[in-house]
């Protein structure tokens, strides 16, 4: 296993760091381990990457599942390969993955919180991105094992592991969406409805989706990358579109202040992060994601609308998570389980309503 301080070494042998870079002292190593072992060494433009190491058998099989995802990837051409981290090695080794990484980059959740600003450009690239993974993707599905259904499709009939891993506020998460029957009943159909028929992210959130800087065009300042490939698998590409529209809704649920002064219908006019601000940057998403995918008007209304039901059952997944790291369900949680459920019981007014797309023009 890699030590933090054998970094610098490790790359200096493989001839990936100058020594002068390293004598100059410009070369800082971040510890960023999370499930598995990750290294972010800054050392400029040239000379700034990305390490990972899995440090369980799992997670050796996931990174090493990674590199065969950014292989198949870069045989499909450089309109995908724009949206990739640079791949510089994969040890078989030392099991261990070199991606380059931009100075100055971050992911979107930090760049559109410390901007305020919700990038109708790499909103575009976001849906330009998918589309073009799952066009370019969808004729080798035969090949390829099909990843399962997300488990928050399944989350209102758990299986007996969950309640030795859940906290008590995602127990009682669990018990409320077991009071509803109805959004338990949507769940399970959107599970019966999964149609594996592409290569997919499978977990596209605002923390792996990378704004870079760049200075090649005046108009646009940041260019999109997308990290982490280690879930992806062949599956629906619906679910890869629904999570994006999730994060927008998730990060306007989190910013609404939940007080006991104003009554609850003027919360949602409260938010730090409003959702019309929003609402420009999901349009040109769906907007570049139908035309990229090639959806005919028919297919896209259709396609569109399971998608948005997606991002209700996304939501849930967010307040799950949100639940196993807290002491106890709060009221932003609940708000996210109110919304999935309005969106899945009418996908298509939400599209209209909550995301800002037009039905009938696919705008």
């Amino acid at each position: 296993m890699l030590d933090q301080s054998e970094v610098v070494r490790y790359l200096l042998d493989r001839r990936l760091l100058l020594p002068h870079t390293v004598v100059d002292g410009t070369v800082v190593v971040r510890d960023a381990s999370s499930r598995n072992r990750i290294f972010v060494v800054d050392g400029g433009d040239t000379s700034s990457f990305v390490l990972k190491q899995g440090t369980s058998p799992e997670g050796v099989a996931a990174v090493a599942h990674e590199s065969a995802v950014y292989q198949l990837l870069r045989q499909r051409g450089d309109r995908i390969i724009n949206y990739l981290p640079t791949v510089w090695e994969y040890d078989t080794i030392g099991q261990v993955l070199i991606l380059g990484k931009v100075s100055g980059d971050r992911d979107l959740r930090g760049h559109q919180v410390r901007t305020g600003r919700f990038s109708r450009a790499l909103a575009t690239s976001i849906g330009d991105a998918l589309g073009t993974l799952h066009r370019e993707t969808a004729e080798s599905v035969s090949a390829t094992p099909e990843c399962p259904t997300p488990w928050v499709l399944s989350v209102h009939q758990p299986n007996l592991s969950i309640f030795r891993d859940a906290s008590s506020a995602a127990l009682e998460l669990i018990r409320i969406v077991q009071s509803a029957p109805e959004l338990g009943n949507r769940l399970g159909a959107l599970r019966r409805g999964w149609e594996p028929s592409c290569l997919i992210h499978h977990d596209v959130k605002w923390d792996n989706l990378i704004a870079c800087p760049t200075n090649s065009r005046p108009r646009a300042r940041f260019r999109l990358k997308i990290i982490d490939w280690e879930a992806a698998q062949f599956g629906d590409p619906r679910w890869d579109l629904g999570s994006v529209f999730s994060h927008y809704l998730s990060l306007w649920l989190f910013s609404i202040p939940i007080t006991g002064r104003d009554p609850p219908e003027r919360f949602p006019e409260l938010a730090r992060f409003p959702l019309g601000r929003m609402q420009p940057a999901m349009a040109d998403c769906w907007s570049a994601y139908r035309k990229r995918a090639d959806l005919d008007r028919l297919g896209g209304a259709q396609w569109l609308s399971a998608a948005v039901s997606y991002a209700g059952a996304r939501l849930v997944q967010t307040a799950f998570e949100a639940a196993q790291v807290a002491t106890h369900l709060d009221s932003s949680m609940v708000l996210h389980l109110q919304l999935a459920s309005n969106i899945l019981g009418r996908p298509r007014e939400a599209a209209v309503h909550l995301l800002g797309i037009s039905m009938g023009s696919g705008r």
